[in-house]
């Protein structure tokens, strides 16, 4: 029986030796380690700090890049934007939010006391309109509209157009522009326009006229064929309601809505109210 334990005892030891820890590279106390193994985990973890801050720096760039081409591509395209000075174009008026200073949308000084414009424009609180140079002190500080009229329209999003008056004189500021209503389908019109940016320069581009079945497609079904003017083959720069479409000197149409992801854009036909303008405003021309 004695003898049973002490093989007993014998074989516990064996296998606790057997079991013995044994320590390697990774789990070895660092007071135990040779300067060797110290300078090569030091090595070991700089380079994972370099690797890992490498990713990063090399995503940063990554991305930075990838803003960079979007801010040059949109930049591109605003430049694809043709330019012209505000003071070649005395017949466009620029109407602010009196609250905000902020340009909501062109309208078109149409006699030598009003202007015409998009009935959007006159929706967001009083406004007041800046014609001419803006160099010249008088019409630098603007004019206050005393008076609005507005007529039905079918053609603009908002359907209506309002004839904006003021009490002081904008003759000094301001030419005034005649309203066509014999359109030439054969030609061009170009496209008078409000830029992103904040300058002293309207857009213009110049657009083929499209046919009537434009009308019912993409952003355009709200509107009525017989009321509106559409073009095609838009530039880069992006049609706002309100901008105003001339062929051969004349008016013709305002912008019926805000157009920037589709290549077809419609105007309001002012031919089709050339009567109700006369009626409001004598000095008006239309021809």
């Amino acid at each position: 029986m004695g003898e049973n334990t002490d093989d007993n005892k014998i074989e516990n030891r064996d296998q606790d030796e057997n079991f013995e820890f044994k320590y390697n590279f990774l789990n070895l106390p660092w007071d135990d380690r040779s300067n060797k193994s110290k300078i090569g985990i030091v090595i070991l973890l700089i380079a994972i700090f370099v690797a890992t801050m490498a990713l990063v720096v090399n995503s940063f760039i990554m991305h930075y890049r990838g803003f960079k081409q979007i801010k040059k591509y949109s930049n591109l395209k605003e430049l694809s934007c043709y330019r012209v000075k505000m003071d070649d174009y005395r017949f466009v008026a620029r109407i602010h939010s009196v609250s905000t200073q902020q340009l909501l949308c062109l309208g078109a000084v149409v006699s030598k006391s009003s202007v015409l414009a998009n009935g959007v424009c006159v929706k967001s609180g009083p406004i007041r309109i800046y014609l001419g140079s803006m160099s010249n002190p008088r019409c630098k500080k603007g004019f206050s509209i005393d008076l609005f009229e507005s007529m039905y329209h079918v053609g603009v999003f908002s359907k209506k157009l309002v004839l904006l008056s003021s009490y002081e004189s904008i003759q000094g500021c301001s030419e005034t522009i005649k309203i066509g209503n014999n359109l030439d389908w054969t030609q061009k019109v170009h496209i008078i326009g409000r830029p992103h940016s904040v300058g002293r320069t309207f857009s213009r581009q110049h657009a083929s006229l499209a046919r009537k079945e434009y009308v019912d497609t993409n952003s355009n079904q709200h509107l009525k064929s017989n009321y509106t003017i559409c073009v095609k083959d838009l530039a880069a720069c992006p049609i706002r309601a309100g901008d105003l479409m001339l062929q051969n000197g004349k008016l013709f149409g305002l912008a019926s809505t805000s157009v920037q992801r589709f290549g077809v854009a419609c105007f309001g036909d002012l031919s089709v109210v050339s009567r109700e303008l006369k009626e409001m405003d004598a000095d008006i021309v239309i021809g």
